[in-house]
């Protein structure tokens, strides 16, 4: 009985780590970091005290908390590579639930749903990312660094992005809202980007691949 053959380790893994990467971006640099940009203008225009508007941020961490404590269950149920792609989904739906209310419950509730899909999307990539680096260990270093480099790019792109899309919006009635639409959009893309995988990962899902090559822990 012959071994199966070993993944390639050329551009495939890394490709693969930038791909989960977004994950991070998601997760970490946009969800939070980005809402944080959007958090001054919108305790402005909302009329809301210090203690509300940094209510917003504490029940994103305690959302954050509950995510990461649930995961492990999740993980042995449902394996890692559905509950990164389902997590981007939440992430993305609760980021644009932000855009369609003003009053203080239903934000403050987006906030802790956004907090759990982040923890489900980042702990999950996390996962993938290392069963990857098992799978090339001559660039496992590098593979776990470009996938929690995600969370830098997340946090750039939210820098650079966030303040002129405010700018465009400023004549707007809660212009804060049409942020939300576009970070949805950036929210999705690990949805969506692995359409565009390698020739060998063709004929099945990375994703599946890697989730099969370990057992949750």
């Amino acid at each position: 009985m012959t071994a199966p053959p070993a993944a390639p380790a050329g551009p495939a893994p890394v490709y693969l780590a930038l791909a989960l990467s977004l994950g991070a971006a998601v997760s970490l640099g946009i969800t939070r970091f980005a809402y944080g940009l959007l958090l001054p203008v919108m305790k402005d225009d909302l009329a809301w005290s210090y203690t509300l508007a940094g209510a917003m941020n504490t029940v994103n961490a305690a959302g954050y908390l509950l995510g990461a404590l649930v995961t492990p269950w999740l993980l042995r149920r449902w394996g890692a590579a559905p509950l990164l792609l389902w997590g981007s989904v939440l992430a993305s739906v609760f980021m644009a639930l932000s855009g369609f209310f003003i009053e203080a419950a239903p934000l403050l509730l987006q906030r802790l749903l956004a907090g759990v899909a982040s923890a489900f999307v980042f702990i999950a990539g996390g996962l993938l990312a290392a069963r990857l680096g098992t799978r090339a260990p001559q660039q496992a270093g590098l593979l776990l660094g470009l996938y929690y480099g995600g969370v830098g790019w997340g946090i750039a792109l939210s820098a650079l992005g966030v303040p002129p899309l405010l700018a465009a919006a400023r004549d707007v009635a809660h212009g804060w809202a049409w942020p939300g639409g576009a970070w949805r959009r950036c929210a999705w893309r690990p949805r969506r980007c692995w359409s565009g995988r390698p020739r060998h990962y063709k004929n099945k899902s990375c994703l599946r691949r890697l989730d099969k090559h370990q057992k949750p822990i």
